[in-house]
C-alpha cells in the first residue's frame, strides 16, 4: 500500500506540461532555516505578511501552482515566489503540493518560461 499523501492541488492548471506534485520535504525555500512551527512567530517579528493570504488558502485553497526548478539531482526549490504557500502546506499537514517545474532552469528560455507562468497567474493577496 502506498504511503499516506495529502496533496494541496491546485484549481488552475494552465500549463499542464509542467504540472507535477511535489513532495514538501524535498522542497527547499527563502525561510528552510525557520522550523514551520515557529514559522508565524517569525513571520510576525519580521513583518512578513501571511495573514491574508492564509485566509485565502482557508477558504478557496490554493489557486495555482508554485513554481519550482530542480537546482541539482533531486534537490528541487522554489522559483521566485511561492514560500509562504508552501509553509501554510506545511503548517497544514500536506505532504504534496502542486507545481510547476521549469526545466534547463539556467538557461534563457527556462528564465522567460518562468517569468510567464508567475506573470500569467500572479495574484496579490498580502
Amino acid at each position: 500500500m502506498p504511503p499516506f499523501q495529502k496533496i494541496l492541488k491546485s484549481k488552475h492548471n494552465d500549463f499542464p506540461e509542467y504540472y507535477t506534485e511535489i513532495e514538501l520535504k524535498n522542497l527547499t525555500y527563502k525561510w528552510d532555516s525557520v522550523p514551520v512551527n515557529e514559522w508565524i512567530e517569525f513571520a510576525e517579528e519580521h513583518k512578513i505578511p501571511y495573514k491574508n493570504l492564509y485566509d485565502d488558502l482557508k477558504k478557496k485553497g490554493l489557486l495555482y501552482p508554485v513554481i519550482v526548478r530542480e537546482t541539482r539531482p533531486g534537490l528541487i526549490r522554489k522559483w521566485h515566489c511561492g514560500g509562504r504557500r508552501i509553509i501554510w502546506a506545511k503548517i497544514n499537514s500536506y505532504t504534496h503540493i502542486s507545481a510547476y517545474k521549469i526545466p534547463d532552469w539556467q538557461t534563457k528560455e527556462s528564465q522567460l518560461l518562468g517569468e510567464k507562468i508567475s506573470a500569467r497567474q500572479f495574484i496579490q493577496i498580502d
